[in-house]
């Protein structure tokens, strides 16, 4: 091919054009390779090991010429600093409960309580939609139904994605995990399942040193302070009365959904829910002993909805129902409303986790209304006998509590899931999940032994006076334990996850930047460099070294536990320092790395080709 003088002087305009472009037309910042481009404040509350995140993120920064100020506070300062001043760029928190449904809004909605994050609509605003996409994903969620649908599975994992790539409010890190110990000779405990659904499969085969009785298994709490669900604040209280009272669905430990006292749910149309008591469970005896012979109907359900949504501690919870009708005795319609400032009634998808709610007496409970002639008198003697002597439909019944020492449950022999004519129905799939079959004759109590010191515990537990034990806190213990035939070792992810929290307002002048990254302006300068902080962060490092590698590492923004809700594919910021260094690049940061990315360097050979060639056909045209 023979080159001619105006093919020569376009090669040399595109070679002179690139070294322009990348060298004089993106202009990064320079400072000296010592010293940070840049310091963010990072702010975490103290009495564990937050401080100890802080100082690996500390470390990780360095690596890109980050610079970071660690500030430890005490709890309620932090907490002030979440929620009012937010004079921060980074924070390390957890969440912790719920993770039934995967609507996180009051989290990472614009007008979440808990939105730490600052995320803001004009951050994502798209005008078809007219409101911001990570907005629209979470409001949309909630409209879906069925609730537990595969389209509503999907709808959630396009919003994962979206969200950890495009916003990115936050660097998952792990979950805990939970360890429990038990002595070897206890068959059938399922720590993920738990005690109560694990009773109809536990028993004791032998005895074990120290083991006074194999009938009743022995643990350990803290002292209860009150039984009714609508009003209990503690998991003391609340495992007894989890044993006495039965829920309406029953949520499995892989969140599968279950009918229970229901017999059905059904949805009519999408704001349209019918429940269907089922028949045949006779409640417990009430300790005034008023009551003989009552079985569980769908009053009973309205009475515990109406209760929830009205007098409840969380009647903010209960939102939803616009409407109850009760049709006959064992069945009553539920029209939902997820959004009362609309005139139709809106759909509802969160809804179906308040199903899963302990049941109440109404026969008990109802005894006196207040002036509405609805609304129960929550001041009648009733309510306080309950608060301390709970009864319900479930297996247990309290047979004796010795205050400041135990409190002693019986299995009821009259409790409908030792009744094979209830349990044969086919959609409880009873025997499998629960263990209860024909003839069962496992355990029939549980001491809970009042005993809130840690080490107190381990002792009574190496003495054969408790049979299992929450050993979390102790991995010295675990380890031992696990070594030893005598005891068995299980463990299980909880549902808790922490992260670093990134303060995405405009007012953080480098993480909240909205201004257009230099080298790519489909991005925005925070937003590299949110990204660049989670590809540079080495989670596994922080796991090994703090937790012996033991915890569950997160990359979605919800509960690891959460199972099928978590897409499984989403994009992942394992540690990459190279990929680090590259945002930090591409946002306008000298960090002594070269851009090598082929779709960047298309981009710059695109538009300096396009450039030159536009030069040069002027230059030759002008030449003739």
């Amino acid at each position: 091919m023979k080159i001619t003088k105006s093919k020569t002087l376009i090669l040399v305009g595109v070679f002179i054009t690139l070294f322009v472009v990348s060298s004089v037309g993106v202009q990064p910042i320079k400072t000296d390779a010592a010293e940070p481009v840049f310091t963010l404040v990072a702010k975490t509350n103290g009495g564990g090991v937050r401080p100890d995140y802080l100082n690996f993120l500390k470390q990780h920064l360095a690596r890109i010429r980050i610079n970071l100020d660690v500030i430890v506070q005490d709890w309620p300062t932090f907490v002030g600093e979440l929620i009012a001043f937010r004079d921060f760029d980074v924070c390390y928190v957890s969440l912790t409960g719920g993770g039934a449904d995967p609507d996180f809004s009051g989290v990472y909605d614009e007008n979440g309580s808990l939105n730490l994050f600052g995320y803001h609509t004009s951050m994502d605003w798209d005008d078809d939609k007219g409101t911001g996409l990570n907005e629209w994903y979470m409001r949309e969620g909630t409209l879906i139904m069925p609730p537990d649908s595969e389209e509503r599975v999907q709808h959630y994992w396009a919003w994962q994605q979206y969200m950890m790539d495009k916003i990115l409010p936050l660097a998952p890190t792990f979950s805990p995990t939970g360890y429990g110990a038990q002595w070897a000779n206890l068959e059938g405990y399922n720590y993920t399942d738990g005690i109560l659904q694990s009773w109809g499969k536990m028993d004791f085969v032998g005895n074990h040193a120290g083991q006074v009785s194999n009938d009743e298994l022995v643990r350990v709490d803290a002292a209860w302070s009150d039984f009714n669900p609508l009003f209990q604040d503690d998991t003391s209280s609340s495992f007894i009365s989890n044993a006495a009272l039965d829920s309406l669905v029953f949520y499995d430990a892989d969140l599968s959904v279950w009918p229970n006292l229901a017999q059905s749910y059904t949805m009519i149309n999408d704001t349209w829910l019918r429940i269907t008591a089922r028949q045949g469970i006779p409640w417990g005896d009430d300790p005034d002993g008023l009551f003989l012979s009552e079985e569980f109907d769908i009053y009973d359900v309205y009475f515990t909805f109406y209760a929830w949504k009205h007098v409840s501690n969380d009647q903010h919870l209960w939102s939803w129902i616009e409407d109850m009708v009760i049709l006959d005795q064992w069945t009553m319609d539920v029209f939902i409303d997820g959004d009362d400032t609309t005139p139709e009634n809106e759909p509802y998808a969160p809804f179906l986790p308040n199903l899963n709610l302990n049941i109440l007496p109404e026969h008990y409970l109802n005894q006196t209304q207040l002036a509405d002639a609805v609304t129960p008198d929550i001041t009648h003697p009733s309510w306080s006998t309950f608060a301390t002597n709970v009864f319900g439909t479930d297996l247990f019944e309290i047979s004796s509590f010795t205050e400041g020492v135990e409190t002693v449950l019986t299995v009821k022999s009259n409790c409908w899931k030792l009744d094979p004519v209830v349990t044969a129905d086919p959609a409880l799939n009873f025997e499998e999940r629960f263990g209860f079959g024909a003839g069962w004759d496992g355990i029939h109590n549980i001491r809970i032994r009042i005993m809130p010191d840690q080490q107190t515990q381990l002792l009574e537990f190496e003495a054969g006076k408790v049979d299992l034990l929450g050993i979390t806190w102790n991995p010295d213990k675990r380890d031992a334990y696990d070594a030893d035939p005598d005891f068995i070792v299980q463990s299980d992810t909880l549902y808790a996850f922490g992260f670093f929290g990134f303060n995405m307002r405009e007012v953080r002048p480098i993480i909240g930047s909205r201004v257009e990254a230099p080298l790519d302006p489909t991005l925005t300068i925070g937003l590299c460099v949110r990204k660049a902080i989670a590809f540079a962060i080495d989670r596994f490092e922080i796991n090994n070294v703090i937790h012996r590698g033991e915890y569950t590492i997160s990359d979605t923004p919800m509960y690891p536990k959460m199972g099928v809700w978590n897409n499984p594919n989403i994009i992942r910021y394992n540690h990459d320092i190279d990929k680090a260094r590259y945002y930090m690049t591409v946002a306008g940061f000298d960090v002594d790395y070269t851009i090598e990315s082929p779709g960047f360097g298309l981009w710059i050979t695109l538009s300096s080709l396009v450039a030159v060639a536009t030069i040069s056909l002027i230059f030759v045209r002008k030449k003739k």
